[in-house]
């Protein structure tokens, strides 16, 4: 039980009686997790121009955003920051707070137009519900979000038929009915959608926020502001539903966090772990530096990395040793990224090794594009099992072929590439280590 809520038993100095004392350990690294705003470190680029749009939409010029980004590269926690900024939990200058009512929701799979505007109102009723001033002001929106359920999905009136005009014209009327009424006590509602990508292009997503903008515009509402976060192919199913949705938006790509980033990541962890466990857990800058670089700036593989080289710590110092062997492990940090993340694309789809060769040497250019020539001469595999293996993995969806340049490859994401090197250096540790194990002749 102690390990499930993030405690792992260490190894304290030696007590009188020559054994080892026992203690419970906070591990303060949350692999998996959407990361606190306590703990967030950089995109600091990314939080800017968030916070620059709602500074701009708190004065009656909206703006908008779209945030992209691959898997474990930290967008739902940048919308968790945007969230507690936006409520004005913190200071966006030091000293100023932001005032906005906040409807902060995820999407799913299967969910159509309709589900995506009840699951709005929903989250706004909620909101609303939490805040008294709001409720004895903001009779108009109340009165329709009082009578407003999601179970069936249903709304408590007479039925009638629906269309989707119609119920983007009731979110509309919410949103300018509870910023009229308002009387100042907010500054304006910021609408954050995290998963945007999950629906398909036919919920018409990128519709309803071109359609809700231009009707708030009309309505001289000018005080919403919109951000979407979701993996890359978001703005292709955004473009799908909308010819010119993207034009409403500021697109921002999440990259992959600088070293300097990586470092305060793992020191800000530690510095949590001494708060909570009232001693201090040390470690060498060799080890601290390991897991910056096997992470190549992920922030759910730094999360992994780190936790496991905690928690297979036993003298609150990490050690390098400590990093390879939370890594490298059984169930170590990389099982669990592969079990996560890859285990479809790299173990279940592909039967033949030399495929993975193939995989392998494309990973030499992360997410870049290799010619056909350069798989050939970095795998080492026959020039015909190369072209089936290319035919292949581009069937299943494994790489991409490029479109402008014939005979280019690439894998679908950067994390994949660095998953598969690091799995190779696994390969390379366990090989040094037969060598230096096996007796001398």
């Amino acid at each position: 039980m102690a390990r499930l809520l993030g405690f792992y038993p260490y190894r304290a100095p030696f007590e009188a009686s020559g054994k080892w004392k026992q203690m419970a350990k906070f591990n303060p690294f949350r692999p998996g997790s959407v990361i606190s705003p306590g703990m967030f470190v950089g995109r600091f680029e990314e939080i800017q121009v968030a916070e620059h749009a709602l500074l701009q939409t708190r004065n009656g010029n909206p703006q908008h955003f779209v945030i992209e980004g691959e898997r474990g590269i930290g967008k739902s926690s940048l919308c968790l920051w945007l969230d507690y900024l936006a409520k004005g939990d913190f200071p966006y200058d030091k000293i100023n707070r932001l005032s906005f009512v906040v409807v902060s929701v995820e999407l799913h799979e299967g969910m159509n137009y309709d589900d995506i505007v009840d699951v709005l109102l929903s989250e706004l009723k909620r909101q609303i519900a939490n805040r008294q001033q709001l409720l004895e002001s903001c009779k108009k929106a109340w009165e329709f979000l009082s009578r407003f359920q999601v179970g069936g999905v249903k709304y408590d009136r007479p039925a009638q038929p629906v269309t989707d005009h119609r119920r983007l014209d009731e979110l509309t009327d919410v949103l300018v009915n509870l910023i009229e009424e308002s009387g100042g006590s907010i500054e304006g509602v910021a609408v954050l959608i995290d998963e945007a990508d999950r629906p398909a292009s036919a919920a018409n997503l990128g519709q309803l926020c071109k359609l809700l903008t231009e009707r708030l515009a009309r309505r001289r509402c000018e005080r919403v502001c919109i951000g979407l976060f979701g993996l890359p192919g978001l703005l292709g199913k955004l473009k799908d539903s909308h010819e010119s949705s993207l034009r409403i938006f500021n697109i921002l790509t999440l990259e992959p966090l600088e070293p300097p980033e990586r470092i305060a990541v793992i020191e800000k962890g530690l510095e949590e772990a001494a708060r909570k466990n009232q001693f201090e857990t040390t470690i060498s800058e060799e080890a601290k530096a390991m897991i910056a670089n096997l992470s190549e700036g992920y922030p759910h593989f730094l999360q992994e990395f780190a936790h496991c080289a905690f928690a297979i710590d036993d003298d609150n110092n990490i050690s390098v040793d400590d990093v390879l062997d939370g890594t490298f492990k059984e169930h170590g940090a990389l099982n669990q990224l592969g079990k996560k993340y890859f285990a479809d694309l790299y173990i279940d789809q592909i039967g033949s090794e030399d495929y993975r060769r193939v995989l392998i040497a494309m990973a030499e250019s992360l997410d870049g594009w290799v010619s056909r020539q350069a798989i050939l001469e970095r795998s080492k595999v026959k020039e015909k099992i190369v072209d089936n293996a290319l035919h292949a993995l581009r069937e299943r969806k494994i790489i991409f072929l490029n479109p402008r340049v014939r005979g280019e490859y690439r894998l679908p994401t950067k994390s994949f590439a660095v998953w598969i090197r690091a799995r190779e250096e696994q390969k390379a540790v366990e090989a040094r280590a037969a060598i230096q194990a096996a007796p001398s002749s």
